[in-house]
């Protein structure tokens, strides 16, 4: 039962992956420009080069092109070619992109090891998706060693710029007091975070700590 109530929160989060990753690649990375260069599809990568200006946020950009199809021929390959580049400048969204691509095998063979090297990059540059993602391998033992503790702090980190993910999955661990003190008020409290930012799915993990409660 402990299994199937952590596999149902990975289920609502990769059913809301494409909205939650596109909107914290926007605003999380330090370096990260709120307005980034657009970089139309025809100027290929002599007008990334020329715009990136070093930090790569141009080939960020470009990758997100191919990978949703928007100014450009949807292709997980070619915006992995260009989230690649994005990550060899150090670009916190171009690695976070990568790590996605590879935990869930878009353009890429699936290599949860993989993902968990690239999502640990944008992670230390404080990208809050990858601090989520790297809190969920840890959780899940996919690509790195189960570790409940060390999933809790990254879900802490993720959580101080309010992503939903990891608001979610900490109540998980103070419900289950995995890598926490099992605290239920706690639990409540973190559920009521992620609920309160839009997440509703988590209302049903609310309503059942609640009534261990009461």
């Amino acid at each position: 039962m402990k299994k199937l109530y952590a596999g149902v929160a990975l289920v609502f989060f990769v059913l809301s992956f494409s909205s939650y990753a596109i909107g914290q690649q926007r605003t999380t990375p330090a370096s990260a420009d709120t307005s980034p260069h657009v970089v139309s599809a025809d100027q290929g990568e002599k007008g990334a080069t020329t715009e990136s200006q070093g930090d790569g946020e141009a080939e960020r950009a470009q990758g997100d092109k191919h990978y949703y199809g928007r100014e450009a021929t949807q292709s997980f390959e070619e915006a992995g070619k260009w989230y690649r580049k994005g990550a060899a400048r150090g670009n916190a969204g171009a690695q976070s992109m990568l790590g996605f691509m590879y935990y869930y095998g878009q353009g890429v063979p699936q290599d949860y090891a993989e993902a968990v090297t690239w999502h640990r990059k944008a992670a230390e540059q404080g990208n809050a998706a990858s601090q989520g993602m790297l809190g969920l391998s840890y959780y899940f033992g996919e690509g790195i060693t189960q570790d409940y503790k060390r999933a809790a702090e990254w879900f802490h980190n993720a959580a101080k710029q309010d992503d939903v993910l990891s608001l979610g999955m900490l109540g998980i661990l103070y419900e289950k007091g995995r890598g926490v003190p099992q605290d239920y008020g706690k639990a409540a409290e973190w559920y009521r975070k992620a609920i309160g930012k839009g997440d509703t799915t988590f209302q049903v993990f609310l309503d059942r700590v609640l009534e261990k409660i009461n």
